[in-house]
Order: structure tokens, then sequence, then C-alpha cells
């Protein structure tokens, strides 16, 4: 008895979002008569968006429970009911997705009546066109726009990111191989330690970064990101030195953030060959023989950038965390060239950061106008202090920005924070 009742509930459900889906529909049939197929909305200021008025009733329950042979409180009685609650929820559900429908479709409307737009004739607008003015769809333009990506209205709420203040990148402090390039040629290159001088640089980035945190005067909290090699691994105990254990959401070895391989044992006469030889042939596409190309570098960088903001727009991290990634020169520029989308040319224009220098990525703030950062791409929402601008030689203010879009657009143009 309780499934029957629940298909009743469930029929009566069904038809309450048919009559919903007829309703949407409607709004985006023209009111101008027939065009053999030309496709035209039509612009007159009575179009059926403006008039729209939305319901969504939920079946009542209790004329359900009233049916013969079901009484309050059996436990049928009970089954019933906890299933017709949760198609409730269901339907609620797909109620908030509908009214989001109604205000993109609303937005379009005063968009479409109020202002020309390129292609309009006789007092109307093709499809597409409406589309391109249509609730300032960013796409038009060069932008992210999470409203039309998959997992958008329905699978995900409209903004679910939580993202973090910073991203921090740091080179690790000054390695046996920065001092003695000899080193490679007897010591495994994963295995090249700090010098002394380098333990001191860590706990002073350390101490940099604590200042950059502290600054904001809110409580805050530290994740790193590390390469597995010992130099890293040795510069992020000495920045970690520098903060409480409460003040360290984690640490995370990400062997994708490693040093570019040269090719096991470094020969130095050997080497040195091999370099001009790349000189020749290109530095970014040269592979060094058992070794990596620069372009094998930016690879596992994208597959690294691609899981990081993954874990970051599933909201991983809170809004009081920032993100320390501990790598090496070469891998921290191509980081930002994948990350600002630099042209191999502008990469090859820019120096290795300096050893243990922290080049920071903060979040846009909220009192920047625009519109909601649902509709950005996660990585356009982080820009470059000005100061690690300033520490990362060769790098112009335009490739420092947040991203470069068509039509000029500024990144800045766009966000709107909760």
């Amino acid at each position: 008895m309780p499934i029957s009742a629940a298909r009743v509930a469930s029929h009566s459900l069904a038809s309450t979002s048919q009559s919903l889906a007829r309703n949407s529909v409607s709004l985006l049939r023209s009111t101008s008569p027939q065009n053999n197929g030309g496709g035209h909305y039509s612009a007159a200021t009575d179009n059926a968006l403006s008039g729209q008025c939305w319901e969504v009733r939920e079946p009542e329950v209790a004329p359900m429970l009233q049916r013969p042979g079901l009484q309050q409180g059996s436990p049928d009685s009970s089954e019933l009911q906890a299933q017709i609650r949760q198609m409730q929820s269901l339907l609620r559900s797909q109620q908030r997705q509908i009214l989001e429908h109604q205000e993109a479709l609303a937005e379009l409307h005063d968009l479409i009546t109020s202002q020309p737009v390129a292609g309009q004739q006789n007092g109307s607008v093709r499809p597409f066109e409406a589309q391109l003015a249509a609730a300032r769809d960013r796409r038009s333009i060069g932008l992210y726009d999470a409203r039309f990506h998959s997992t958008n209205w329905g699978a995900t709420p409209k903004d679910h990111r939580v993202l973090p203040k910073r991203i921090i990148l740091v080179r690790h402090a000054e390695s046996e191989g920065n001092t003695d390039h000899f080193a490679y040629s007897h010591i495994p290159d994963p295995q090249i330690c700090l010098t002394q001088n380098g333990h001191e640089q860590a706990i002073e980035a350390g101490q940099k970064i604590r200042a950059i945190l502290e600054a904001d005067g809110n409580p805050f909290k530290l994740y790193f990101y590390m390469s597995p090699y010992r130099r890293s691994s040795q510069t992020v105990e000495g920045i970690a030195s520098c903060f409480t254990e409460a003040e360290i959401a984690g640490f995370q070895e990400e062997v994708q953030l490693r040093e570019q391989d040269f090719g096991n044992f470094q020969d130095t006469e050997g080497k040195a060959r091999e370099k001009a030889e790349r000189l020749r042939f290109g530095r970014f596409f040269y592979r060094f023989p058992n070794g990596e190309s620069g372009a094998d570098v930016y690879d596992r960088m994208t597959i690294f950038e691609d899981h990081m903001i993954r874990d970051i727009n599933a909201g991983r991290f809170s809004k009081n965390t920032s993100l320390v990634l501990v790598t090496h020169g070469l891998a921290a520029r191509i980081f930002l060239m994948r990350w600002f989308h630099w042209s191999v040319a502008e990469l090859l224009m820019v120096f290795n950061p300096p050893n243990a220098e922290p080049i920071v990525l903060e979040r846009i703030p909220k009192n920047e106008p625009g519109s909601r950062a649902s509709w950005i791409h996660t990585k356009a929402l982080y820009r470059l202090r000005p100061e690690s601008k300033d520490i990362i030689k060769g790098c112009s203010e335009e490739m420092c920005s947040t991203a470069a879009f068509l039509s000029g657009v500024k990144v800045t143009d766009w966000v709107d924070q909760d």
C-alpha cells in the first residue's frame, strides 16, 4: 500500500513539474507571427517574459492520508509521509532552479527591449544574437561562465566555491647545488640539501609569510603543497617553524612540483655541451637525454593546477586558508605561465625567482565592482601582489594581471562576491 500511495504522490508532483516546464517553455515562444523558420524573437515591450507569474504549490500530505486503509500514525502512514517529504524537497529544489532561469529570462527581456543589439532588424532579434546580449553571457566575450557548465544549476549551488585567501609560491631556499654545480655529478638531484644559509632563508621566508597573513588581523591557516625533493621539504620545515601547530592545516607532497629532470647524475662537461645545444635548439622544447624539456614540465604543471583548482572549487580550503606551494625555479616560472596563460616567448623573457622569496597571488577583494563571481573562472579571481611582480624579473604588468580577455574586458568589471 505505501508503494501505490507513493505513486499517487509521485504522479501529483510530476504533474506540477510538467506544468512548470510548460510555463518556462511558453516564456521562450515569440508573440510575433510565424516567420517561416526565420527564428526571431519579438522585441516588443509586451513580451511574455515581462508579465509571467510564477507559482509553485506543494502537494498536501493530509488529503492523501485520508484514503481508506491509511490511518494517521500507522507504520504505512509514516513511511508514506517520509516519501512525500522527500519528494517535496526535490520539488523545492526544482522550484529554485526555475526561479534562477526566471531571473535570467527577465534580464534577457530587459536587455532586448531597452538596448539596441547588433543585427537587429525590423524590431526582432535572432536567437543567437539574443543569447549574446542576454544576462551578460560571459562566453560571448571570451570569459568563463559557470552557468553553462555541465555541473551548474542542479548538481551544484549557484556559486559553491569557498576560495582560499592567498596562493603563495616559494622557490626552495639556497641549496648545495646552487653554490656548487659539481654536486649534481655525485649526489642524486632529489637528495640535494640546503646550505646553512638556505636554512636561514627558509625561516626568513616563514617570517615574511607570517607578516603578510597577520596584516589582515584575522585568524588564518596554512596548507602546504611541496615538491618531494629534500631541499624543498627542508624549506617547508623552515617556513612551518614560524607557525603554531593550530595554524597549519596540513601538508601534501606533490611529485608534479619537482624540479625539471636533467638526466640522473649530471656529468659536468657533458651537461655543459647539452646546455649549449639547448640554446641552438630552443630552451623550452629541448629535452635533456634521460630527462625532460620545459614543455614536459608544462604538461605536468597543467595536471597539478587542474587538480588544485578542483580541490579549491570543491570547498576543501576555508576562506581564511592560504596555500603555500614550495617548488623549484623553472617549475615556479611555468606555474605562473600556466596560471596567467603566458606564451612560450613570454616565459623565456622571465627569470627564475630568487630562493625563498614568497610570490603571492591574492584573492580579488570583495569591494571590487562588477557582477557575480560564479561567472568567472577560479584562476581569474586571483592576481599577483605588486611586490611579488617586482620579484619576478622580466614579468610585465600585463603578464601579471588576472587574465587577458577579448574586447578589453577586465575581470574586476565582473566580480561581485557574496
